[in-house]
């Protein structure tokens, strides 16, 4: 073990060079977290840095933190497969203790250090003279705007970061408060105040029963339905949490069969007759339950006359039920004008409100908004993408003409009914092998995605999505200003991870590098090494010197174990 310690050591002092690699990284969310812990502990590259614009990690869940904010999506599989939590208190957690999952995963890999948080990335720029970006940020505290060189530039910015800009007539007049749910003011108390709540999504759906318990009245404008399922929350008990921690694999199993149903049910998407018969149950399900909570009067506002999966379902946080409440009320109307004191709907009805939520979603289709990225001739990365018609990326990672740029959670990258962490994970194992490793490696300097490559990749997974439910008749997140949909991927999440696991390196322009490449290779190899492995192949080395290298015969002991082989042969 320690020869290969002393090997990896003198290599580099065999290939020196002044190549100096450092990265900076956009987001202290799941996604810049999960590429800060596969750089540092994996392929143990430590010249990072990462820049949060909010004033801690965590992203989303920082951000978002609106009465009932939580989770969809069963928290053994909504968290990191390197840091697996046997502790989760129930199957859907909420926002607080999710937000302290992210905490405690940054504080146990030490990765906090690598992150400087209240500084805002406002853009980048390409220099192909120095081979180098230039990444400009603003420290939110002082003001002060700077900028910083790195070899990679990551963006992992996430899509649920940026809230819509919604404007409304005569906005501006409404005297009382008002706020996005991703900007919740906690400042502002609701108990019993009036609330109105524009929006019909996920947050909507979540707020509404949360406030509804202490407000005075609640009223919902929501101009289309949602498709409504059960949403079983079990408490894990303390035997359930002793399973997870003791039994081995138990953990790893149960978020493996969660994976693989959520992956099962994403069938209901495709036009596939095992999908067209799956997905028309769904619906006659999903019928059956809001109909079975919410008032009769709702029923035909509620549900849809889009096909399941059109918009983004909705496992029911309470929201049906507290349409039955009496201080609870939907509008199935839009938003004509404000006044002074409250809201004038489409139809002309006047409420006055104390508080107005705006929940109403974010720019998810415009990807890396507001930053403004410069590539290699100079366009801006907005620029470019308005002439593709949206955001487009290979594999939603690589764009053209922005060379050693990695966004994680791209374009077309979103799993349409599976984990956010788990497609993050996959685009930074992705990023790390097509990026990371070659420039480490000393193979290239600078990696390119090819432009046709690019184009033709885009077209084949818009020519999938145009078969899907996705480009039904109703208005959602996924379809861009230009009528694209630039976030869903057209397939199951499994395939994603296929088509990611193995880069193809005949997709990308390569260049630089050094021909000693391969020693820089096999020094990482065996930096990266796990110790068991070494010991192995230590024993392995030693085992060979033994027999083969002609000194076992100097060791009285194996001598005499061989002579009386011989002799035992003999007999």
């Amino acid at each position: 073990m320690r020869s290969l310690n002393q090997l990896a050591c003198q290599l580099p002092l065999l290939i020196m060079s002044a190549h100096a690699l450092d990265a900076i990284i956009i987001g202290a969310g799941p996604a810049g977290i999960a590429m800060a812990y596969r750089l540092k502990h994996e392929l143990k590259f430590h010249d990072f840095l990462i820049y949060e614009k909010l004033d801690g990690i965590g992203g989303t869940w920082r951000l978002n933190s609106y009465p009932g904010c939580g989770c969809d999506l069963q928290s053994h599989l909504y968290s990191f497969s390197f840091n697996p939590n046997p502790n989760w208190s129930k199957q859907l957690c909420e926002q607080p203790e999710i937000l302290q999952y992210m905490e405690d995963t940054v504080d146990k890999f030490d990765i906090r250090k690598h992150v400087k948080s209240s500084i805002e990335c406002t853009g980048a720029k390409w220099h192909s003279d120095i081979s180098k970006w230039e990444v400009f940020v603003k420290d939110l505290e002082s003001g002060l705007e700077y900028s910083r060189f790195a070899s990679i530039f990551v963006s992992a910015v996430g899509a649920i970061s940026f809230p819509r800009n919604v404007k409304f007539p005569r906005m501006e007049n409404f005297k009382g408060h008002m706020f996005h749910t991703a900007h919740w003011d906690h400042s502002v108390s609701y108990k019993n105040k009036r609330v109105a709540v524009i929006g019909n999504g996920c947050s909507a759906a979540q707020v509404i029963p949360a406030v509804a318990q202490k407000a005075g009245f609640v009223k919902q404008y929501a101009r289309s339905g949602q498709w409504f399922h059960a949403r079983p929350n079990r408490l894990n008990s303390d035997f359930d949490k002793f399973l997870l921690r003791w039994v081995p694999l138990w953990q790893r199993l149960l978020r493996l069969s969660i994976f693989l149903e959520a992956d099962e049910e994403t069938t209901t998407y495709f036009p596939t007759p095992k999908g067209l018969k799956a997905r028309i149950a769904k619906e006659k399900e999903s019928k059956e339950y809001i109909q079975s909570k919410a008032p009769e009067k709702y029923w035909q506002h509620i549900i849809p006359k889009f096909p399941l999966g059109c918009k983004r379902r909705i496992f029911d946080p309470g929201y049906l039920d507290a349409l039955c409440l009496p201080n609870v009320e939907l509008l199935p109307e839009g938003i004509k004008e404000f006044t002074e004191t409250g809201i004038i709907s489409s139809s002309g009805v006047q409420d006055d409100y104390d508080i107005i939520v705006l929940a109403t979603g974010f720019q998810v289709s415009e990807f890396l908004t507001p930053m403004e990225i410069f590539g290699a001739d100079g366009r801006s990365l907005q620029q470019q993408w308005q002439e593709c018609r949206g955001a487009q990326a290979y594999l939603g990672t690589y764009v053209h003409n922005f060379p050693n740029l990695a966004i994680i959670f791209g374009p077309n990258t979103f799993p349409a009914n599976n984990s956010a962490l788990f497609a993050c994970e996959t685009q930074v194992d992705y990023a790390i092998k097509s990026l990371f490793t070659p420039l480490i490696d000393r193979w290239a300097d600078v990696l390119e995605v090819k432009q046709t490559v690019e184009d033709y990749t885009t077209n084949a997974i818009h020519e999938q999505l145009n078969n899907t439910v996705f480009a039904g008749d109703c208005s959602n997140w996924y379809i861009g200003k230009h009528g694209r949909n630039a976030a869903s991927w057209p397939g199951l999440a499994r395939s994603f991870w296929f088509s990611t696991y193995f880069p193809d390196w005949s997709a990308f322009n390569l260049v630089g590098g050094s021909w000693f490449w391969p020693l820089y290779a096999t020094r990482r190899w065996l930096t990266t090494m796990k110790p068991l492995t070494k010991t192995l192949i230590s024993i392995g080395f030693a085992a060979a010197a033994l027999i083969y290298g002609g000194y076992g015969a100097r060791l009285p002991v194996l001598a005499s174990l061989r002579s009386r082989a011989a002799r035992v042969t003999t007999f």
